[in-house]
């Protein structure tokens, strides 16, 4: 059965990674919740009202120490709902204020003034102040200064016309340590603490009385989640989409191109490699363009150049985070063709080694749409020179129950309640 799929004109949009929202240079109303545009809504028909529990499905681990910078799906999914940056970039580039309430641009679009929204506060009911956004962050091309109590200045290396993608950056996300928590303090209209977080679940409380249930999967099927009733569940494996498109109750919709797996190595690979996107369990095709990593000097590093591959001593070895299903297959593949083994790591591991550069290569899932490139190589590819093959794209999808609520979707394809 063929999944029902609507239509999101903006995510053919994002093969561009750096696409820059197309908002004006202000937003009227400080504090509004503007709502999203209709093209990035997830059609599952009339919605009469908010309901008291939303329940969503997960198919990966979250641990809270990561926030408000996800690792994986799963973590992306929790931390959108919890955690807001200073503005929010929706499927169509467009920015919308979230802990901004509204900004400005001077100086020819080299400077911006952004004003916090009215009675923007912690969980805690602390007030959000312009030093929580500005104190500790910093990033390749632009500076934050507080102005004000309640007004951060971004002042560019270059002008731009439109909203600076970086405000939508998850680094931006304001959170502060919680002393009886693993959650951070967020800002967003759900909450979490450790109290709220199980093995089995994970429920944020808003201040409206309804709660979002995260559920992951006892048996480890996520069949059983869709069998139990969840409403939104996000997956990339092809049987899970093709099962729910059986089930009456649901909406299957395909979500962006959101994520580029690639070779990195320390040499030009003297193997083609074709037809991977029938070698992996996702819904995948071979990389496009539109890809922000092809030139990383601005960002001191020197990915996408030659350099004499790392001494070695046996067999050549292909690491692959053990917590990615697709990265595995892809290393399996490559293995074969380049007569190497590929070797699973823990993701905190495989990501310390793919620092490191010691390895012959490594298979690394990136985003294609980011809204800093030189914060997101710094954070998954190394520091040393190295050459970059993009292998595949792959994209989620997202499983809906129809009637219950309604979702919207962001620029790098995360999937949220619609405000």
């Amino acid at each position: 059965m063929p999944a029902h799929r609507i239509s999101l004109l903006a995510c053919i949009a994002l093969v561009t990674a750096c696409a820059h929202p197309r908002a004006g240079p202000g937003v009227s109303g400080a504090g509004a919740r503007e709502a999203p545009d209709e093209s990035c809504l997830l059609s599952t028909g009339s919605v009469s009202g908010r309901v008291a529990t939303i329940t969503i499905g997960l198919t990966d681990a979250v641990d809270p120490r990561h926030a408000p910078l996800p690792r994986n799906d799963a973590e992306r999914l929790v931390f959108r709902h919890l955690y807001e940056t200073p503005v929010r970039l929706d499927c169509d580039g467009h920015a919308h204020p979230e802990l901004a309430g509204n900004w400005a641009k001077d100086d020819g679009g080299r400077r911006w003034t952004i004003r916090l929204r009215d009675g923007a506060q912690f969980w805690d009911g602390a007030p959000v102040t312009a030093q929580d956004i500005v104190f500790g962050r910093s990033g390749v091309g632009y500076t934050l200064g507080a102005l004000e109590a309640r007004v951060v200045t971004m002042t560019l290396a270059k002008s731009q016309d439109d909203v600076p993608p970086a405000l939508g950056d998850p680094a931006l996300a304001v959170v502060k340590p919680a002393p009886d928590s693993s959650w951070p303090i967020g800002t967003g209209a759900y909450w979490a603490t450790s109290a709220t977080t199980t093995a089995q679940e994970i429920r944020a409380h808003s201040s409206r009385g309804d709660t979002l249930l995260f559920k992951f999967a006892a048996s480890g099927d996520a069949r059983d989640l869709l069998d139990a009733g969840v409403d939104l569940l996000v997956t990339r494996d092809r049987a899970l989409r093709d099962y729910a498109a059986t089930l009456q109750s649901f909406t299957v919709v395909a979500l962006p191109w959101d994520r580029t797996y690639v070779y990195v190595t320390a040499e030009a690979p003297g193997t083609r490699f074709d037809g991977l996107e029938q070698a992996v369990r996702a819904e995948a095709r071979r990389a496009e363009g539109g890809i922000w990593w092809l030139d990383l000097r601005a960002c001191g590093l020197g990915g996408g150049q030659d350099s004499s591959p790392p001494a070695s001593s046996g067999q050549h070895r292909i690491l692959y985070s053990r917590s990615d299903p697709t990265a595995r297959e892809l290393a399996g593949r490559l293995a074969a063709l380049t007569h190497a083994v590929a070797t699973g790591r823990p993701a905190d591991d495989f990501s310390s080694a793919v620092a490191a550069g010691k390895d012959w290569g490594y298979v690394v899932a990136l985003p294609r749409v980011t809204a800093d490139p030189c914060r997101t190589a710094r954070a998954l590819l190394p520091s040393s020179p190295a050459t970059l093959t993009a292998l595949v794209d792959t994209r989620p999808t997202a499983i809906v129950r129809r009637g219950v609520a309604r979702w919207t979707v962001d620029q790098d394809g995360t999937v949220h309640l619609a405000p």
